[in-house]
């Protein structure tokens, strides 16, 4: 939506002058997704069926294609039909009717060409060449190729359509109205080829400079939005050129979801304010979503035809069975071990706390850790909380708990699960936290999964599994305390 030189309303958000990433990069990111990508290259040409990975990529840029719209509200579709159409392909007959007067046709026409853009992406990066202002129009004009209006705003607040300049910058100003009147201010439209151009030649620089993927299309994808150069469809081309910056690394496209929506405007607004890194440490969440399901893609078992290949596929055979694995594959085990006793040693301090503030008044109350209780009804739990990160646990090998436990008026526990990812062990190792109050669901305590790969050393898991487990533990406390929020009257008080 845009709005008319004459349109009159207080400013949320004043447009700023895009900026250059500071000289200590390596500072916005913690670097997890550099051994992730080490080990997806060293596994994915032993996964026997290749056909496997090449539906998983179908299926990757089908969804691609249909979430940068629906994010952004161009055709509606739930999870369930998102889904079928990732599965299946994009099928006219499988979309439901619009809220917004477009044909099943037209929506799968516009998901086809968002998927097209995607694929030429992967044909810009095989074919070397340089991002320029150019082919961001290009990638503008194909994006939006099916779409022929967008919406103005009058200043009298009227809606009506005009024509989309496709590939070509904005001439009037697109600030959007915010939910409380207020207006968030973009780059004027006598600014952008500057901007554009400013926009461009930094990111070369930043070639030069060997800024991490993840840094590189977080800070492409707010400075383009903060120029927000053309009419309509800048979060798409937003999207896109973020993906391209990852593709080229060989990673997988930037795939933000619907339902995601809120944490990913909250990051944008972050950078506005000047902060990148919840941005970043969003792009990066991704992309661990994506390496840890490539990671878990079946295996199969190619026909030898040398003694060597026979003795190869044997010994992967029974890599698969987890019957043996290679030897490298134990480091990320021994780190998970360290990181288990970390976890025992930061509980003890949190039980001892709360026995010295809580217990000592209130005798009644227990926190006591407890290692290693691995019920039937805790695996289950476990199992739908990899579920809700978007990966799957196995938790028939290695498999390490420390739960901090509340004996309180109503019970209660945080755990910390140390497990394998995955139906084969390949040397990736995640650790969850849930919480889980009694007589209700289990939940999870932080939106992400930690992993721990055989590809990184002891210190650099240690700096970032330190910050996670503190918030896991300070979240965990934080719902313990609204569990006993009601539990506790006045009566009951010492």
């Amino acid at each position: 939506m845009m709005y008319d030189r004459g349109t009159v309303m207080p400013t949320g958000y004043k447009w700023r002058e895009i900026v250059d990433l500071p000289e200590d990069v390596n500072s916005l990111t913690n670097n997890e997704l550099q051994p992730l990508h080490r080990i997806w290259v060293e596994q994915k040409d032993t996964l026997a069926d290749q056909r496997v990975i090449e539906e998983f990529n179908r299926q990757l840029r089908r969804e691609w294609a249909i979430e940068t719209g629906s994010i952004e509200g161009v055709y509606f579709i739930d999870r369930g039909v998102t889904q079928t159409l990732i599965e299946h392909g994009i099928n006219a007959s499988l979309i439901p009717h619009q809220a917004n007067n477009k044909t099943q046709e037209h929506v799968a026409m516009i998901i086809q060409a968002h998927a097209d853009v995607l694929e030429g992406l992967f044909d810009f990066v095989k074919g070397e060449r340089a991002l320029t202002t150019g082919y961001i129009k290009e990638l503008h004009a194909a994006l939006l190729r099916h779409q022929d209006t967008v919406t103005v705003v009058d200043q009298f607040g009227g809606q009506f359509e005009k024509e989309l300049q496709k590939g070509a910058y904005k001439i009037t100003p697109n600030n959007p109205k915010r939910e409380d009147g207020s207006m968030h201010e973009y780059c004027p439209p006598e600014h952008v080829a500057s901007e554009m151009d400013r926009l461009v030649a930094w990111h070369q620089s930043h070639i030069q400079r060997a800024v991490p993927p993840e840094v590189e299309a977080a800070w492409l994808h707010h400075a383009f939005t903060q120029i927000h150069p053309f009419e309509d469809g800048n979060g798409r081309v937003a999207r896109a050129i973020s993906s391209l910056i990852l593709i080229k690394a060989g990673w997988f496209p930037l795939v933000i979801k619907l339902e995601e929506k809120a944490k990913y405007i909250d990051a944008l607004e972050c950078a506005d304010a000047g902060d990148l890194r919840p941005l970043i440490s969003m792009f990066t969440a991704v992309q661990r979503r994506l390496f840890l399901a490539g990671f878990d893609l079946a295996y199969r078992v190619r026909p030898p035809e040398t003694v060597d290949a026979a003795v190869a596929s044997a010994r992967d055979l029974l890599i698969r069975t987890g019957a043996i694995f290679p030897k490298e594959w134990l480091s990320a085990q021994q780190v998970a071990q360290n990181l288990y006793n970390r976890t025992i040693q930061r509980f003890n301090y949190a039980a001892e706390r709360l026995r010295a503030e809580i217990a000592s008044v209130r005798p009644d109350f227990r926190f006591d850790v407890i290692l290693g209780d691995k019920s039937r009804n805790g695996e289950i739990a476990r199992i739908a909380i990899a579920g809700e990160l978007h990966y799957s646990s196995n938790l028939s090998g290695y498999h390490q708990l420390v739960e901090l436990r509340f004996r309180t008026s109503r019970n209660a526990a945080l755990v910390i699960s140390f497990h394998e990812v995955g139906a084969s062990y390949r040397g990736i190792i995640g650790v969850s936290a849930l919480y889980q109050a009694e007589g209700d669901k289990a939940i999870p305590v932080c939106d992400e999964v930690f992993q721990i790969n055989y590809e990184e050393e002891q210190p650099q898991a240690e700096a970032r599994f330190d910050p996670w487990l503190e918030k896991s533990i300070v979240r965990g406390l934080a719902l313990w305390q609204r569990t006993m929020v009601g539990e506790i009257g006045p009566k009951n008080r010492v």
